[in-house]
């Protein structure tokens, strides 16, 4: 298939719309014939979604830049279509199949244009071709089905409705078609595709043995006559040869469920032929297009990672992300986007990842080298570590936040998404614009909400000092030391266990002597006081009461961040006796 095809209608893509999953498809496709999910992916679709769903602006232009006069006529005939101007739709068709006959949109369209004007043997001439050259496309065996239904030839609009419904189970318009023609018959249909395709095939077979794929008069791989004989003479060997259309009851083998040789057949079929020449210009048609015509309009380069809002603009996902944390439009039209935000599936556009990938392989290599070095970059947690600067965190602590600020989304995003999942956490101070101590946060659960704020949920890890500030994209960073408690052994391990244990009992006694709905609020907002541990030097953080036990007693952020400071738990623990000595007194 050509990078610039609807992979619905195997067509060139006409007023492309790139939908929620990625994957792009023709609008006629999306509001007529498109399923219930994506064909490709078979992720869900909402029609909601698809009828506020623009066309895809840069395929547009990209599309107008490959094929120019072809682009401009095709809009013309669809806007006589859409007004019912069938005459002069088929007039503009004629014309421009004139000038490129072996164009399959312009067949389309004058099928489109003559089943308009009820000229249905044209229409069946021109839908007999296109459907031989695509045995997989759907829609083409649903038209050209209703199409022989007009003309009161039940049984060969069934044959191509099974085949629409063996190619995609889900396609409705074709189950209800099925329906009603076997109901006239009194023949009750179930609802299931599977047994609806059963049963479809057993009908069939009964008046006329099935046996041989023979008298297709579209073009096959390796026959002499030209593929675009002129439609005259076409029709008249479709009618005139003793059959009433390309596919007659007798040669529906292999739209039934049949031997696998069949399907292989119809796809080298669909795949060989006339695909030589689609593939020898394609390099040539799409040889036009520079690296220019694929530049996010938000950072000025090549797109990595391009996704398509519901507005039709396309943009790299870390720069629509990072314009939606300021504001909630598209930076473009000023379309809101309310909605995108909300549902946030930022799925890479695939048509256009292809298209940079296949002609601007090394543009996209240096590219994806440059994002890896700032992921690299961004990884390093010693170097230019992010700094959310808020209140004093201490080690094992959990510390809960709720992330509103555009430059903090940023950090958190760029957190998870390097996979370190950390950041640094220091107090404000004035004329350093963060304390010169602080401590790592580890986050442990991130739950966005819908209008782009989060929670997080984060646990204090280790202690650090701040070396040197600077920033980043607006928000603060630091080259930072980290902390630990100095060991000691002997008999200063003696006087230092000793010391715990005192100041332990301390702790507890004013624990204790707090009223109960005290107590309980501290419980569920810090949990229960930790265990005396055994082997107080165990962390290089020490005992983890300590620090609960600051967290509670709400100190004023310079004294906290003095103990974060302290690398001896002896000192840690004499200044703990003072303020619990003055709680107590208190």
């Amino acid at each position: 298939m050509d990078l610039l095809e609807c992979p619905h209608c195997l067509f060139l893509m006409c007023e492309p719309v790139s939908v929620s999953c990625g994957h792009t498809f023709c609008r006629r496709c999306v509001e007529g014939y498109l399923p219930s999910k994506c064909p490709l992916c078979k992720e869900r679709l909402k029609p909601k979604e698809l009828r506020g769903t623009k066309n895809n602006i840069l395929l547009i232009s990209v599309v107008e830049k490959c094929y120019p006069d072809g682009t401009r006529v095709r809009c013309q005939i669809q806007e006589k279509l859409k007004a019912n101007e069938f005459a002069e739709a088929l007039r503009m068709a004629n014309e421009g199949l004139h000038s490129v006959p072996d164009n399959l949109s312009l067949k389309l369209y004058r099928a489109e244009a003559n089943l308009g004007l009820l000229h249905l043997s044209d229409a069946l001439t021109d839908l007999d071709y296109l459907c031989c050259l695509h045995p997989n496309w759907t829609e083409g065996f649903f038209r050209k089905g209703n199409v022989l239904q007009e003309l009161g030839q039940q049984k060969e609009a069934l044959i191509h409705f099974h085949r629409c419904l063996k190619l995609q189970p889900d396609f409705v318009p074709a189950k209800s078609q099925i329906k009603k023609i076997l109901e006239m018959e009194g023949i009750a249909v179930p609802e299931e595709a599977p047994c609806v395709l059963q049963l479809v095939s057993d009908y069939l077979k009964e008046p006329c043995p099935i046996t041989t794929l023979s008298g297709c008069q579209g073009p096959v791989h390796g026959e002499k006559q030209h593929p675009h004989t002129d439609r005259k003479e076409v029709h008249k060997m479709n009618h005139d040869s003793g059959t009433e259309c390309c596919l007659s009851l007798c040669q529906a083998v292999s739209f039934l469920p049949a031997a696998e040789e069949d399907e292989e057949m119809m796809m080298r079929k669909e795949d060989g032929h006339g695909r030589g020449e689609s593939k020898a210009n394609r390099g040539k048609t799409l040889a036009v297009l520079t690296v220019s015509d694929f530049e996010c309009p938000l950072c000025i380069r090549l797109f990595f990672e391009p996704v398509t809002t519901p507005c039709g603009h396309t943009f790299c996902k870390n720069c629509i992300e990072r314009s939606l944390d300021h504001n909630v439009r598209c930076p473009l039209c000023k379309q809101p986007l309310q909605e995108y935000l909300r549902n946030r599936k930022y799925n890479p556009t695939g048509v256009i990842q292809n298209i940079v990938t296949q002609l601007f392989p090394s543009q996209l290599a240096e590219r994806k080298q440059v994002h890896d070095a700032e992921m690299a970059e961004l990884s390093n947690l010693t170097k230019d570590i992010p700094i959310f600067v808020c209140t004093v965190a201490f080690p094992g602590v959990p510390c809960p936040l709720h992330i509103f600020e555009p430059r903090y989304r940023l950090m958190m995003r760029r957190c998870m998404e390097t996979g370190t999942k950390k950041f640094g956490m220091c107090s404000y101070e004035h004329g350093k614009g963060f304390a010169d101590y602080g401590c790592m946060l580890e986050i442990l659960d991130l739950e966005l909400l819908p209008d782009g704020r989060s929670y997080v949920e984060t646990v204090g890890g280790s202690r650090f000092r701040v070396l040197k500030r600077s920033q980043r994209d607006g928000y603060h960073t630091a080259d930072i030391e980290y902390l630990e408690d100095l060991k000691v052994d002997g008999s200063d391990l003696e006087l230092l266990q000793h010391l715990h244990d005192s100041v332990y009992q301390q702790a507890q006694d004013w624990y204790q002597r707090l009223g109960g709905r005290i107590r309980e609020q501290i419980n569920r907002q810090h949990g229960s006081m930790p265990e005396k541990e055994e082997d107080i030097q165990g962390s290089t953080n020490g005992p983890a009461w300590c620090w609960w036990l600051l967290s509670v007693l709400q100190l004023d952020p310079a004294y906290q961040t003095t103990f974060l400071s302290l690398s001896s738990l002896k000192d840690r623990l004499g200044h703990l006796r003072l303020v619990l000595e003055y709680f107590s007194q208190s």
